[in-house]
């Protein structure tokens, strides 16, 4: 029998009922993530940041227990960095602690309320942070605690992180400790940064491995860490005509998507090292890192007219020539793709009249079109486009597909699975009254259906793309931006190599815009 279950199939009918009509009631009020944070994102994706700050605030306080703590303190990290940007004022600190700055703006520093919300910021990734680093030092009994899973969905499992989110959660530290002049602290996160690029090779192989073992033990009878008389041919449902067609139209939607950046890199990441090596390199190591990064990066985007330029200026850099008085200019634009649920039906091998197919959630990116295709930028009589570096569609849609073949797997395993009882506990009863058979097959119908959920827990706070533009610092220290029909002008601080910070969650929505000083 399958294991986990063998006692709610043998026990008498009474209980089964009980057990069963329990479990549904319970089940039945799950929602996935994407209903869950609704609310929240529906302020965000409007620009209306300061509901949207409180709304995943809350959430992330309520849930910093829950499985899902670990993104929902993503998202807070993020729309608490925007509402620095945004100049929003600062959160209310609890009661009796002291406000996290009473000092007012000196020159070239943030206002006192961007500082607030950039610790407030920080706090959030850290906690996210200590969550990524608990559960990869958990990695080695991860496959165990996943076995219940089989019979219910991912989605009940602890949210642990995919490998983009854990670089991008060490760049915004890093961007953030920049913003507060804190370089120390910026050169850890973008080693971190630069650490976890490089893990998520070995990372990624293990979970196919485990995968594969899953699927093996499904064949053979062997799933869910038991002995169990149910099996399941994966790779046969994978090559039914009716499942295969529609998994190969979510893979289309990837393809489209994709860039030439590699598994797990991050361009803006990568340029952002680069950068930040090349203005505050203490030596030939630091500055030949920076060049390095500059040069990975423009193979990655070689469309992208500024970083030839900057390829130059890394190896002039690194042959010891200093930088002149440049001003960078990012733009976030948009938003990242979201988990949306789509079932696609796959065969249950029951012999049965009954069911021939049976209705699997999987996940499927959705992508954003909404948002402001470029930044304007005028400056000394120089008029400049901000031009594509990062494409964050691209860097989650590889990583999606990299995941892809092991959620498959895992979900056609657990469909499977709960198909197989299904029809046992329905063989089991057939010779009972009607009323057993009828609520049997009520109980084990809301079962099905309220563990029947796609895992759509994913960052969404990010952006749809990064970009830059890079222009000689103008005399008059004058910059005018433009971008969905809004212009800005700053005057920016003293500084030889100065940041200008940009972001834009649609077409249609406020530009939020600070700066900093890296030289």
């Amino acid at each position: 029998m399958i294991h986990g279950f063998s006692w709610l199939i043998n026990c008498p009918r009474r209980p089964l009922l009980a057990a069963g009509a329990a479990s549904a009631l319970w089940l039945t009020g799950c929602q996935n993530y994407t209903q869950q944070s609704a609310d929240f994102a529906t302020a965000w994706r409007a620009g209306q940041l300061q509901p949207a700050v409180s709304e995943v605030s809350k959430k992330a306080a309520d849930r910093s227990e829950s499985r899902d703590a670990l993104v929902w303190k993503l998202e807070q990290g993020a729309a608490l960095r925007a509402a620095a940007l945004a100049n929003l004022p600062a959160p209310t600190p609890p009661p009796g602690a002291p406000p996290a700055s009473a000092m007012g703006p000196g020159e070239g520093e943030s206002p006192a309320r961007d500082v607030a919300l950039l610790k407030e910021s920080l706090a959030a990734l850290d906690f996210a942070e200590e969550k990524v680093n608990y559960w990869e030092d958990q990695a080695k009994v991860k496959v165990g605690s996943e076995a219940g899973a089989l019979l219910t969905n991912q989605a009940t499992l602890p949210y642990r992180g995919h490998a983009y989110d854990k670089v991008m959660m060490n760049t915004y530290k890093a961007l953030n400790y920049m913003q507060l002049g804190e370089r120390d602290h910026a050169r850890v996160e973008l080693n971190r940064a630069l650490q976890r690029q490089k893990d998520a090779l070995a990372e990624n192989a293990k979970r196919l491995e485990a995968a594969q073992e899953e699927a093996r033990k499904a064949k053979t009878g062997g799933a869910a860490q038991g002995t169990t008389t149910a099996t399941y041919d994966v790779e046969r449902a994978q090559n039914d005509p009716r499942t295969s067609a529609a998994l190969a139209g979510v893979e289309a939607e990837l393809s489209s998507q994709l860039r030439a950046y590699g598994d797990y890199v991050n361009p803006f990441s990568v340029f952002l090292d680069g950068l930040f090596f090349m203005a505050q390199g203490e030596g030939g190591a630091d500055l030949e890192r920076a060049r390095k990064s500059i040069e990975r990066v423009a193979a990655m985007v070689p469309e992208n007219p500024y970083l030839q330029v900057e390829h130059e200026v890394a190896e002039a850099a690194a042959e010891g020539r200093a930088m002149e008085p440049t001003t960078y200019v990012f733009f976030e634009t948009g938003s990242a793709p979201r988990r949306q649920e789509i079932r696609i039906d796959i065969p249950t091998f029951v012999v049965t009249n009954r069911i021939a197919y049976v209705g699997a959630a999987f996940p499927r990116l959705e992508f954003d079109g909404d948002f402001a295709p470029s930044l304007a930028v005028s400056a000394g009589g120089q008029a400049l486009q901000t031009s594509l570096l990062c494409s964050m569609d691209s860097v989650i849609a590889q990583d999606f597909k990299n995941e892809w073949p092991t959620i498959i797997t895992k979900t056609l395993i657990s469909t499977g699975l709960k198909a197989t009882l299904d029809a046992v506990v329905q063989n089991q009863v057939k010779d009972k009254d009607k009323m057993t058979q009828f609520l049997t097959q009520i109980a084990m119908t809301a079962f099905q259906a309220a563990t029947n959920i796609a895992d759509t827990r994913t960052w969404t706070t990010l952006p749809k793309q990064f970009q830059y533009c890079r222009l000689a610092t103008p005399a008059d220290r004058q910059l005018t931006i433009s971008g969905g029909g809004q212009t800005q002008t700053l005057t920016l601080a003293p500084g030889r190599i100065n940041v200008v910070y940009v972001k834009s969650i649609s077409a249609t929505t406020p530009l939020w815009a600070t700066q900093f000083i890296l030289q």
